[in-house]
């Protein structure tokens, strides 16, 4: 497929390597605020998201798409899955994968093996029709296109999180970041009142709930603070 969504996506991929390229050995083991998650169990976690991106995530499956990019988002993946266990949440479930993927490795295999992700995901997204209807784990039904457009949303995302854990300016590519706050805009469901004078990076951190709303920003929002985080 080509599209402004991957072409989006593979900027954010190369500002991914770049970043990660740039850590030291200590680093990856810095404390990310995602809980619980250090910077390495981070990056493996954006590597088996690259691996499942073109892999088993790009299925295809019989029927229509039943969400698109903002209906991923509004979906509870902690609601009941069909075939897994009601024991675990969603996101203990991601957690005990990413302690497997990290698998001992340093942080120069770590990288390496991000690399090697990426240039695979980037060949494969592009020889993928964007119209395939796929159907993530835990996930209703939707186009793969759809599908590559809310991945900008979580590398993006992640990108910020480990430059927040090393003291680097965090900040989504330009491209994706206008994927990203035009989900969270629709998620909101209304325009972000102009008083607040929320850059994206703010919009973006306090829409996922990196950022908690002031008390002044809560007056400007009204109603609309009882909808944040509009995710997490």
């Amino acid at each position: 497929m080509e599209s402004a969504e991957a072409d989006a996506l593979a900027a954010q991929f190369d500002a991914l390597i770049t970043l990660v390229g740039s850590l030291s050995a200590d680093d990856f083991a810095r404390p990310t605020r995602c809980p619980g998650w250090t910077v390495a169990e981070l990056v493996a976690h954006c590597e088996g998201m690259l691996i499942r991106l073109v892999g088993e995530n790009a299925e295809p499956v019989d029927g229509q798409a039943e969400i698109d990019r903002v209906g991923y988002y509004r979906y509870d993946p902690d609601g009941p899955r069909e075939g897994e266990s009601s024991d675990k949440t969603f996101s203990e479930v991601i957690r005990d994968r990413v302690i497997d993927e990290v698998g001992g490795r340093s942080g120069a295999e770590l990288l390496a093996s991000l690399q090697s992700a990426v240039d695979g995901a980037v060949r494969g997204m592009r020889e993928l029709p964007a119209e395939r209807v796929i159907k993530r784990s835990g996930h209703p039904k939707m186009t793969f296109g759809e599908f590559v457009a809310s991945r900008n949303l979580e590398f993006g995302v992640h990108t910020m999180d480990i430059a927040d854990a090393v003291g680097k300016e965090e900040r989504a590519q330009p491209e994706a970041e206008a994927i990203i706050t035009g989900i969270l805009d629709q998620l909101l469901g209304k325009p972000v009142p102009g008083a607040l004078e929320w850059d994206a990076t703010t919009w973006i951190l306090t829409g996922t709930g990196r950022r908690e709303l002031t008390r002044d920003e809560r007056d400007k929002l009204g109603a609309l603070a009882e909808k944040f985080p509009l995710l997490r």
